[in-house]
């Protein structure tokens, strides 16, 4: 048996101890050990499954294989703004699927140069893609306003 002297809010205390107290605290300390690395464990696992699969809007249109990157770099970096598949339903940025963006109204370029450098409203993506990426969203692009039957109007010769 020992005794234990602590001060506590400037009073001393003397507490008896039996003599397996030490063996106890070990126990007792090891046990909350595990017990937070377990936590730790749980919250990083948590993280990483559930982290992942963040707020990004998730794609609804179904593409050919040659398009899939595409779609899958554009949901990574620009659906959260623009939308699933470009559609801008509830968000600030435009949709992308609208005639405004055809090719003969805003060029392959265009998109290029608004994504590497950004816009008045859009933050630069420069340091987010790659110019491979780019041109995959842009193809990406091109096939959805297709498939959602945009297509540029073809001049008539007037002659």
């Amino acid at each position: 048996m020992r005794w234990e002297y602590s001060n506590s809010s400037g009073d001393l205390d003397c507490v008896k101890l039996d003599s397996n107290h030490d063996e106890n605290l070990n126990l007792i300390k090891k046990k909350g050990i595990i017990r937070m690395k377990f936590n730790r464990l749980i919250l990083i696992v948590s993280l990483a499954l559930f982290g992942n699969t963040s707020c990004t809007p998730k794609a609804t249109l179904e593409v050919p294989e040659s398009y899939k990157k595409g779609q899958n770099v554009f949901h990574k970096i620009c659906s959260n703004c623009h939308g699933s598949d470009g559609m801008g339903k509830h968000t600030k940025a435009p949709r992308l699927i609208d005639e405004e963006y055809l090719a003969p109204n805003f060029t392959d370029d265009n998109i290029s140069e608004t994504i590497l450098n950004g816009t008045d409203k859009m933050p630069p993506q420069r340091k987010n893609i790659s110019a491979e990426e780019i041109t995959e969203v842009i193809k990406y692009l091109r096939y959805s306003q297709k498939a959602a039957g945009l297509e540029p109007e073809e001049d008539e010769d007037d002659s």
